[in-house]
Order: structure tokens, then C-alpha cells, then sequence
């Protein structure tokens, strides 16, 4: 998932009046029940572990939103889409 799809993802949900988003990142549930959507990115609550294929987690849609529009300006990517429009 693209950081763009990611915001896309988060705006869909507010816009539907959930503060929530899901998401299924790889991993298994383990002694935690939290676990972050990249290192030192947003924290979630891991709710179900899928066999084979990952743990589904949500987050605040909001704080993934805004966390996902600062990395992607850090990395100069927000600038230049804007640049295109």
C-alpha cells in the first residue's frame, strides 16, 4: 500500500464518520497487543490474527493520516504532488 493509498484509506474512513482504520500488516500476535504500522510510526491494536497471511490492527485514522503526510513531506513526496497540480 502507497502512503497516497494509505491517506486515501484514513480520508474514506473520517469522511464515513469512523475514527477508526484497519490495516493488515505481516506479523504474528505475540506477547503485546499493540504494534506500530512502521518503526516509530502510529500504534495500534492488534484485533485478530489472520493464519498465513498477517494480523489485522486499528489505528486512529486521523494520527495515521497526519503521521503519513509528515514522512511522506520529510521524503520530499507531499511537496512535489502538490507541485504537479
Amino acid at each position: 500500500m502507497t502512503p497516497q493509498e494509505i491517506i486515501q484509506c484514513c480520508e474514506r474512513q473520517l469522511m464515513l464518520g469512523s475514527p477508526n482504520v484497519g490495516f493488515l500488516i505481516p506479523g504474528k500476535w505475540g506477547k503485546q497487543n499493540t504494534r506500530r504500522l512502521w518503526p516509530g510510526g502510529p500504534e495500534g491494536e492488534i484485533v485478530s490474527e489472520i493464519s498465513g497471511r498477517g494480523i489485522y490492527v486499528i489505528f486512529d485514522a486521523k494520527e495515521v493520516m497526519e503521521a503519513t503526510k509528515r514522512k511522506m513531506k520529510k521524503f520530499g513526496i507531499l511537496e512535489s504532488e502538490g507541485k504537479k497540480g
